[in-house]
C-alpha cells in the first residue's frame, strides 16, 4: 500500500499573488553583433534566463561497497516534465512522469559566493537531500562545469563529488518546499547501472549521467567491464586526474578544499 503522502498527481492550483517572487528572471531585449571593422549586425530579438542565484551545484554523492561504486539519486517531482502530458510533442511520451530521477543538486543562493561559498551549498544541499553530514574537506572536484541549456538559460552546474558511509545517515533536513519535502527519499545505485539507465532513457538528468562518468574516472573505476582499473592500467587515468582537479571553480581557490 502506498504511504498516504505518496504524490499520485500534481494539479493547477491557480495563479500566483503579487507578493509571490520566484527564482526566474526573463531577460528578453533587442541585441546585434560588432564586428572586427566596426560593423554591426542587425537587430535581434533574444530571450533568456536567470536563476537567482545564476549557478547550481551538482554532486556526485557516493559509497564503495560489493567492488563497485554506488551513487545517490533522488526522484524529483518537476511540474514542467509532468505536464508535457499536456503538449504536442514531436514524438509520442506516454510516460506519467510523476518524478523524475535527477542528481543530489541545488541551486546557489547571492550569497554564496567564491569558491568557499559554493562548497558550503554543497554541504547543506547534501544534509537538505540526503540527511548526511558531510563536511568542506570531504568535498572533491569532478572537473569543469556545463551548461545545460545555454541557448536559454545563464546558469552553470559546478560538479563535486563526496564520500558518504551509509550507516551515518540523519534526517534529510529539506529547503522548506512542497516538492522537496513531498518527494520520495534518496536512493543509490551502482555507476554502471546509472549510465545504463541513462543510455536507455530511464534516467533523463544529464547531471546524473555526467556526474557517474566523472565519477568513474575520479575512482579509476571501468563501468563497461564492471571493474575497478588493475595497477597497470592507471596509468592511462593520470591525465583526467589532473583534469578533474583543476578544472571547474575548484581551480579558483588554487587547491581542493
Amino acid at each position: 500500500m502506498a504511504h498516504p503522502r505518496t504524490v499520485v498527481a500534481v494539479e493547477v492550483a491557480g495563479e500566483p499573488g503579487p507578493d509571490e517572487g520566484g527564482f526566474l528572471t526573463l531577460v528578453r531585449l533587442k541585441y546585434r553583433n560588432v564586428y572586427a571593422d566596426g560593423g554591426t549586425s542587425r537587430p535581434y530579438l533574444y530571450e533568456y534566463i536567470h536563476r537567482r542565484g545564476y549557478d547550481a551545484v551538482a554532486i556526485g554523492l557516493f559509497h564503495e561497497e560489493g567492488g563497485a561504486p554506488a551513487m545517490a539519486w533522488r526522484p524529483g517531482i518537476r511540474v514542467p516534465v509532468y505536464f508535457r502530458r499536456d503538449l504536442a510533442l514531436a514524438v509520442d511520451d506516454p510516460r506519467p512522469y510523476q518524478t523524475v530521477p535527477e542528481a543530489v543538486a541545488g541551486s546557489l543562493e547571492p550569497g554564496d559566493l567564491g569558491p568557499e561559498g559554493l562548497v558550503r551549498r554543497v554541504v547543506e544541499e547534501v544534509l537538505e537531500e540526503t540527511g548526511y553530514g558531510i563536511q568542506p574537506r570531504d568535498v572533491v572536484p569532478l572537473g569543469g562545469g556545463f551548461f545545460p541549456s545555454h541557448g536559454q538559460s545563464s546558469e552553470k552546474i559546478h560538479l563535486c563529488a563526496a564520500r558518504v558511509n551509509p550507516a551515518l545517515q540523519g534526517e534529510a533536513t529539506g529547503d522548506g518546499s512542497v516538492n522537496e519535502r513531498d518527494a520520495p527519499p534518496v536512493r543509490f545505485s551502482p555507476v554502471r547501472d546509472i549510465l545504463l539507465a541513462s543510455a536507455r532513457g530511464e534516467m533523463e538528468d544529464p547531471k546524473l549521467e555526467i556526474l557517474a562518468w566523472r565519477l568513474c574516472l575520479y575512482l579509476h573505476y571501468l563501468p563497461l567491464e564492471g571493474r575497478y582499473a588493475k595497477p597497470e592500467e592507471r596509468a592511462a587515468f593520470e591525465e583526467f586526474s589532473r583534469a578533474l582537479g583543476s578544472g571547474g571553480w575548484f581551480s579558483k581557490r588554487g587547491a581542493s578544499p
